[in-house]
């Protein structure tokens, strides 16, 4: 199928050992569940023909002539992708087939869960603003490749495909042929993967998260065994990793009392739902969290933990299912004064977190897991937005 260079969307992920009729079924079994028809689909895999990247695309009927819509629409996607790979995955789309209409973006999601999110359209960005200045092109300039590659589908790079109702294929081969091996094990190697970038990089910094190094060469590929044993390492560090950050933000642990329970405010971001997610309880039954004093126990029992946490990029959260942007915060929230400030209030939702409340400045941003109808904490909320004592 040619490729529309104005009108192009799909996934990128890392260049790794992985089951391509695995991904190939769960995507079927979601549009399935969505009662779309997958009879003539086809999951459509490309590598970039200089760098360790795959873009990942569907053809059929579901997706027809407009890919951006498509994958907007089903961004749970990536979500579900991002669960068969250690490192992050990008789902993103272009429109740009007129300037007044034009919308792009990308979602970025790991391990299961949505980590950063861009979407602009012509409204909505700077005046003044060029292509460069755009979420894909932002993209395209991290992962070091020029914009045009991505909207031609990475011409020149080896590419397969495999069936969304019957995805039986010999997922060894199709591998093989993206890492530029032929059935002899000849071939050029997979090229070396781009720098990589702090995974808490955000789209709005215009430094969105590298899509992670490279597999092995091909001329040394893993056994079942040491594949095994480098994933059981991962596992174990990713374990440790998350021990010493559970241990670190619940240290001196911040918190406010009233009347509904208890606010506290864990040293980490919004992006680490695993972490923080202990600290959300509608109603406190049995023990408290680490860090919240044990003699609290008795007196919240039936009350509310919740927590209040720095959001870095308006774009964390969602506003009815799409990332908040400025423009749309002050169209939406409204104005109350907490603490003799007067900050905008809107209910948003946390990825993985749930709705709660989203106070801002115009400059810094606070979540709080409370609702705008309940209590917010206003020395905490002045404190994170730096505007406290």
């Amino acid at each position: 199928m040619m490729s529309n260079t104005a009108k192009h969307a799909g996934l990128l992920i890392p260049l790794d050992m992985f089951r391509i009729s695995q991904l190939a079924a769960l995507f079927g079994e979601q549009l399935v569940g969505k009662a779309r028809n997958i009879l003539d689909a086809k999951l459509v895999l490309t590598r970039h023909p200089e760098a360790p990247i795959l873009l990942v695309t569907i053809e059929g009927t579901v997706v027809g002539n407009d890919p951006p819509a498509f994958w907007r629409e089903n961004a749970d996607l990536a979500a579900f992708a991002s669960r068969a790979f250690p490192r992050q995955v990008i789902l993103y789309y272009v429109d740009a087939t007129s300037p007044a209409t034009r919308r792009e973006g990308f979602v970025v999601a790991q391990q299961g869960q949505v980590v950063a999110a861009d979407d602009a359209t012509a409204s909505r960005m700077p005046p003044g603003s060029t292509d460069a200045d755009w979420p894909v092109s932002r993209l395209c300039q991290q992962l070091r490749i020029p914009v045009s590659d991505l909207a031609e589908g990475f011409p020149g790079g080896p590419s397969v495909d495999a069936s969304l109702v019957k995805p039986h294929v010999d997922d060894q081969a199709l591998l093989m042929k993206l890492l530029g091996r032929d059935e002899g094990g000849n071939g050029e190697a997979a090229a070396p993967a781009p720098a990589r970038q702090n995974a808490a990089s955000s789209p709005r910094s215009g430094r969105p998260p590298a899509t992670g190094p490279a597999a092995a060469p091909a001329d040394a590929k893993p056994s079942a065994a040491d594949d095994a044993k480098r994933r059981a390492k991962q596992i174990a560090e990713q374990d440790a990793e998350q021990e010493r950050r559970a241990a670190e933000l619940s240290s001196r642990l911040p918190l406010s009392r009233d009347e509904v329970g208890v606010v506290v405010a864990p040293k980490a971001l919004l992006s680490e739902p695993d972490l923080l997610r202990p600290y959300i309880q509608p109603k406190i039954d049995g023990d408290l969290p680490r860090g919240v004093p044990r003699e609290m126990t008795e007196h919240l029992q039936g009350k509310r933990l919740d927590l209040a946490v720095p959001v870095e990029f308006l774009s964390e959260v969602f506003l009815e299912n799409t990332p908040l942007t400025k423009p749309r915060l002050r169209e939406r929230a409204d104005v109350r004064t907490i603490g003799g400030h007067q900050l905008m209030v809107i209910e948003v939702l946390g990825p993985r977190l749930g709705y709660g409340t989203l106070v801002s400045s115009g400059t810094a941003h606070v979540f709080v897991s409370r609702k705008p109808d309940l209590p917010l904490p206003a020395e905490l909320i002045l404190k994170l937005l730096g505007a406290g004592s």
